[in-house]
């Protein structure tokens, strides 16, 4: 188990967050020279959205990484991207959790990511954040990938595991993070490899401290909930699927994101953040905090 003080935002607002965490998905990273169809280095792009983490106000508690770290799980997948992630990951002082996808494998994984004994086991793990006052934020990893399949499952072991863990409720409460989103999906890709039995993650989570679930894996960013609980799937790296393609048909698009998530005392926020579009303004910041300050005088914040 990983503890590190949990980041806040650089410029406080009338509403810090007590925790902000940053949920990349769907990186598809591959090999040196190698490129995705379409011609997408998912390396380069990933190092980019880092970048803008990197030259934001936040310094985020932790980078969340939700599953499909790779786009075919080969050591050489794996050494790339930790050369890309872990420096920034070090500069922004963040943890770095890793989730693993169906397009990953367990094995080289953990070999090649975590320093650890390759093994086929479920990759399932905690990670805590402290946000002050002895006070922290769990972040529950399970694995819900079934290997050799794009589907997902969970199986009695680990439900079983996940309710032990949260039979004791964490200050800041939990986020649960894994690759297999527990909702139906837009893109009918997605919808044909979803996470089984949702039902009974659902009966796990209910009446717990869990106050939001993260997954990636649909390519689509979407919302949604799990027995009242909030659930989101954060945009990818890799090519954004299209909702609206007709049909069955697949449509990509280079539109590639991540997800800010900020935890506050009595609720949460999730923001889907765009890398690498045009950018069409710029107004710096010692010119907006005077406007800003009075829009709040005008009702009082």
């Amino acid at each position: 188990m990983l503890m590190i003080r949990c980041g806040r935002l650089a410029l406080v607002t009338h509403s810090s967050p007590t925790c902000t965490l940053v949920q990349i998905t769907d990186l598809h990273v591959v090999a040196d020279g190698d490129e995705l169809p379409g011609g997408v280095d998912t390396a380069a792009v990933l190092a980019d959205a880092l970048r803008a983490v990197e030259d934001s106000a936040i310094r985020p508690a932790a980078l969340v990484l939700t599953g499909d770290l790779t786009e075919d799980g080969r050591p050489a997948q794996y050494r790339r991207l930790r050369a890309i992630v872990e420096p920034a990951a070090a500069r922004l002082g963040a943890a770095l959790v890793y989730v693993a996808g169906n397009h990953d494998d367990r094995a080289a994984l953990r070999e090649h990511l975590l320093d650890e004994p390759p093994s086929t086991e479920p990759l399932d793990h905690t990670v805590r954040v402290a946000i002050g006052n002895g006070a922290d934020v769990r972040i529950a990893v399970l694995d819900s990938t079934v290997p050799g399949h794009g589907h997902g499952a969970l199986d009695a072991e680990q439900l079983d595991r996940l309710r032990a863990e949260l039979a004791e409720p964490a200050p800041g409460g939990t986020v649960l993070a894994l690759h297999h989103p527990p909702l139906p999906s837009a893109a009918p890709l997605a919808a044909s490899i979803p996470l089984l039995r949702r039902e009974d993650l659902a009966a796990a989570v209910a009446g717990t401290d869990v106050r939001l679930v993260l997954a990636g894996h649909t390519h689509v960013v979407s919302a949604g909930t799990l027995g009242g609980v909030p659930v989101w799937t954060g945009g990818p790296i890799a090519t954004t699927l299209d909702p609206f393609a007709p049909g069955a048909a697949l449509r990509g698009l280079a539109s590639p994101s991540v997800s800010r998530i900020d935890l506050f005392p009595d609720g949460l926020l999730t923001t889907s953040v765009p890398t690498g579009a045009r950018r069409t303004s710029d107004v710096p910041a010692a010119t907006m905090e005077p406007a800003l300050a009075a829009f709040r005088a005008a009702w009082g914040g």
